[in-house]
This record gives structure tokens, C-alpha cells and sequence, in this order.
């Protein structure tokens, strides 16, 4: 039992050692044990940290207060217990601790997990473990002390931190965002990655705002962040910002500033969205709805045109009627052809060949014949127009008129001039009208306005020809 005061306080666990019957175990009776270990054992007591003494060949536990606790519910059978039996589930890992402690050297682990009974199972704990000789008065070891501190919760909060981290950097990975870290006051950024239309930076950058902002910008973004840091409010905005490649692009940056436990402001944390396609495209979009604005009023200022002369000349109600609705088609049809080509221009063999089509029988009987040029909406419009009236002629009148009547269509260019003729054979005779009409004035006239060229109108015997030159800057598109 115990003897006398010794050992000298030691807590909870002293006053189990002074009752404990040491005489049952390997080490024997309290009033018996050697300096050496009474001195180990009131030292490990007077301890904060967890520690154990492995004694003699079976190692023996004493334990002090810090450690009763990492035993759990084997205290307090653990005390006087071997230390091959307390911890049964990892004896073979004490086996190797006594072997080599009682040789006389040292061991130390890092974060050692071993598998150990808790709640009914085996649950993976974290240690440092620190194993040291205990010699007796020989100088011989006759012991083994160890350092027991738990570093599970560490461990498992590193695992969580290094798997919270993989998942960010997976999705800074994964998006085409760039992700960026930000000072408290923005004077300096700690961080840039993701995404490949910015140049990352993995180091402090004092000087980002030259880096990264175009001169025009930074007065801008200069004063919504001044804004930000004061109320401390999330960042929203929308700038230009030098690209990786050279460029001048444009971001959709937002920023949420961070506290730690006092709300303190620690640091800011942002993505910035690549959005230059995104403006290219509402730019484009602005523009087209502009030129579709303009486009719609010139083709009804063209529409009203249209039926105040086809109206104001015909004689008879039904004639024209049928003449209004075959120039709206006409109209149409060129149309279709330029929004096929988003109002960007046309060929002018698929206008001339759109607009004659529909009036041939024979398609044998009209032929096409010049290099392709690529021509402005307001020429596509205009030709279809001219070449309508003339197919709706030689229908009614001319080369078409007949069963042998063929129509020629060819052009050139050279000098700068685009050249159109249009030149029927093998029809009726044809013989000069005392009057012109509406449609040979939309042709010679209209059409030579609309190209700021020259239109003119042979009624040859053999057959109708015309003739246009026009600037091919004029008529063109790049």
C-alpha cells in the first residue's frame, strides 16, 4: 500500500499511486522501488503534459493526471496494467517501443496514426509520441518514459483544410474565371490564378492597378473600391483590363471582403469573368439594331415610292394593283438575299439570278455571265428592283414574249467602273415607246440614283438593251 507521503501530491492520480497494491505487479511494493523510478514518477506527475512510464520488461504503467485523460474509459484500470495488455489492439507497435527503449535509444513520431478501441471500435487516432530510457542506479535501462500528445483533431482539421483547398483549386481549375486575392485597403494583390485571359500572379503585386487596368479605367475603379473598403460591401463592377495576350478586354469583377474573429478586415476575395465577347457581341447587336432601324425606313420610304408612282400612272386599278404586288415581291426577295447575309452585302450574280427566276420558262433562254463581286445592300436592293422590271417586260413585251427570245445579262469590271449590260435577242421587233413609264424611269433613273452611276435604256429593233456604269466604290463591299 502507500508509503508514507511519497509521492508528493501529483494529483488524482497521485493518490491512486499511494493506494495502488504495487506489490501484485512485477515492480513490487511502493516502499521498495528504487530512486530512480520514485524520481521518474513524482516528475511525470507534477506534468501538465500526458505522460506514461513503461517499467521493467512488461511495461508497467504509471501515468499522471494529463494522461487519464487520452485513456479514456480505460482509466483507471490501465494503472499497474502491462503495457502490451492495456493497449492490446496496437501491442505489437509496444512491443517494438520496449525493445528499443530498453536497448537504450530514443524513438519520436510525427502525427503517428494508429487504430485504437474507442466507443466500442477501432477509430484512427493521430499521436507525437516521444519515447526515452529510464535508467536505474546500474545505469542500465531499466524503463521507458513516453510524451503521449493527441494530434487527431489537427490532423483531421489539416486533412479537411488540404481537401477544402483541392476542391478550390479544382474549381479555379475548372472555371474559366480568373479567381484573385486582395489587401484589406486593395494596395496591393496577394494572389491571381485561374483562368487564361489574365496574366496570373502568384506573388504580393504593389503595382496591379498599372498592371492590369487601362489608364482610362482606373480613376473608375479607383473610386468604387474607395466605396467599397469604407461600407464594407461586396464589389461590383465592369471594366477594361490588359489581357494575358497584349489585348484590351473587358471583366465582370466582384469582390466580398473577409473578417477574422474580432471583424477585422483581413483580406478581399474576388473572381473576375471574362465578359469581352459578351460587349463585342451587345456592340455588334447595337449596331445592327441601328442599321435595321435605318434599313426599315428606307425600304418603306422606297415602298411608298413605289406605290405613289405605280398608282399615280396606271390607267387601270387592277393593272396596278398586280404591278404594286410584283414589285413588293421583287423587294422582298432582295431582302431574303441580304438577311441571309445579315445585311453585310450580296453577290450580284445571286441578286441578278434571285430577281429574273421567276420570270423565265425557259431558263436555257437567259444566261449569266461576269466574276462574282460582292455588292451593298443598297445596290442589291436597287439592281432587283431594275432587273424585275426588265424580266417583267420581256415577259410581257420582249425577248420572253416569244418561244426563241433570249436575254443576256453580263458584266465586267475594270478601271474602277462596274458595267452592266443587259441585252435581249431574237424577240419581237421592238419599236421606241412615245412615252416612257413608270418602270422605265425606275430603271434609268432610280437605279442610276441609287448607284450614282449612269442607266440607260436602248429600244434597238432586234431588241431592248441597258446599259449601267457605275463607281465600283459606289456599289462594293470590302
Amino acid at each position: 500500500m502507500g508509503d508514507g507521503g511519497y509521492p508528493i501530491g501529483g494529483g488524482q492520480l497521485g493518490q491512486l499511486i499511494r493506494d495502488f497494491d504495487w506489490a501484485a505487479t512485477s515492480i513490487g511494493p511502493l516502499a521498495q522501488w528504487p530512486q530512480s523510478l520514485k524520481s521518474v514518477t513524482q516528475m511525470l506527475l507534477l506534468s501538465p503534459v500526458p505522460i506514461v512510464l513503461l517499467w521493467g520488461e512488461d511495461g508497467v504503467m504509471i501515468y499522471n493526471d494529463a494522461y487519464s485523460e487520452f485513456a479514456g474509459s480505460r482509466h483507471p484500470a490501465l494503472l499497474g496494467s502491462k503495457v502490451r495488455e492495456g493497449w492490446s489492439e496496437i501491442a505489437d507497435f509496444n512491443d517494438n517501443v520496449m525493445r528499443v527503449g530498453l536497448s537504450g535509444q530514443t524513438l519520436a513520431y510525427r502525427d503517428q496514426e494508429l487504430a485504437l478501441q474507442r466507443r466500442g471500435k477501432l477509430e484512427p487516432v493521430w499521436m507525437d509520441l516521444d519515447y526515452s530510457p529510464v535508467l536505474d542506479e546500474s545505469g542500465t535501462p531499466a524503463g521507458v518514459i513516453a510524451i503521449v500528445v493527441e494530434t487527431t483533431q489537427k490532423v483531421l482539421a489539416q486533412r479537411q483544410l488540404r481537401e477544402s483547398e483541392g476542391r478550390l483549386r479544382a474549381f479555379v481549375e475548372a472555371t474559366s474565371d480568373a479567381i484573385y486575392r486582395m489587401s484589406p485597403d486593395w494596395s496591393e494583390l496577394l494572389h491571381l490564378d485561374g483562368g487564361t485571359f489574365l496574366a496570373h500572379a502568384s506573388q504580393t503585386l504593389p503595382e496591379w492597378v498599372d498592371a492590369y487596368i487601362p489608364a482610362e479605367d482606373r480613376a473608375r475603379v479607383q473610386a468604387a473600391i474607395v466605396e467599397a473598403v469604407a461600407t464594407r460591401q461586396p464589389l461590383e463592377l465592369e471594366h477594361r483590363v490588359h489581357q494575358a495576350d497584349g489585348s484590351v478586354g473587358w471583366v465582370a469583377s466582384r469582390a466580398v471582403p473577409l473578417t477574422d474573429e474580432a471583424d477585422n478586415l483581413v483580406e478581399w476575395f474576388g473572381a473576375a469573368s471574362d465578359i469581352t465577347e459578351q460587349r463585342r457581341t451587345n456592340e455588334h447587336l447595337r449596331l445592327v439594331i441601328n442599321e435595321l432601324n435605318h434599313r426599315v425606313k428606307n425600304t418603306l420610304a422606297m415602298v411608298q415610292a413605289i406605290a405613289m408612282r405605280t398608282f399615280r400612272a396606271a390607267p387601270d386599278l387592277a393593272v396596278a394593283q398586280e404591278q404594286f404586288a410584283a414589285r413588293l415581291v421583287a423587294l422582298a426577295q432582295a431582302n431574303d438575299l441580304l438577311t441571309g447575309e445579315r445585311w453585310a452585302g450580296a453577290s450580284l450574280r445571286e441578286a441578278i439570278d434571285q430577281a429574273v427566276r421567276p420570270h423565265q420558262h425557259d431558263p436555257a433562254r437567259c444566261t449569266l455571265e461576269g466574276a462574282d463581286v460582292r455588292i451593298s445592300p443598297k445596290t442589291a436592293l436597287a439592281l432587283a428592283l431594275a432587273m424585275h422590271e426588265l424580266s417583267t417586260n420581256a415577259v410581257k413585251y420582249g425577248a420572253w414574249s416569244n418561244e426563241t427570245g433570249r436575254v443576256a445579262i453580263a458584266w465586267s469590271v475594270a478601271n474602277g467602273q462596274l458595267r452592266l449590260e443587259w441585252r435581249e435577242r431574237q424577240g419581237p421587233i421592238v419599236v421606241a415607246p412615245a412615252r416612257r413609264g413608270f418602270g422605265s424611269r425606275l430603271i434609268e433613273r432610280g437605279l442610276a440614283g441609287e448607284l450614282g452611276g449612269k442607266v440607260t435604256l436602248y429600244f434597238e429593233p432586234e431588241g431592248l438593251r441597258c446599259t449601267v456604269e457605275a463607281p465600283l466604290a459606289a456599289v462594293t463591299v470590302e
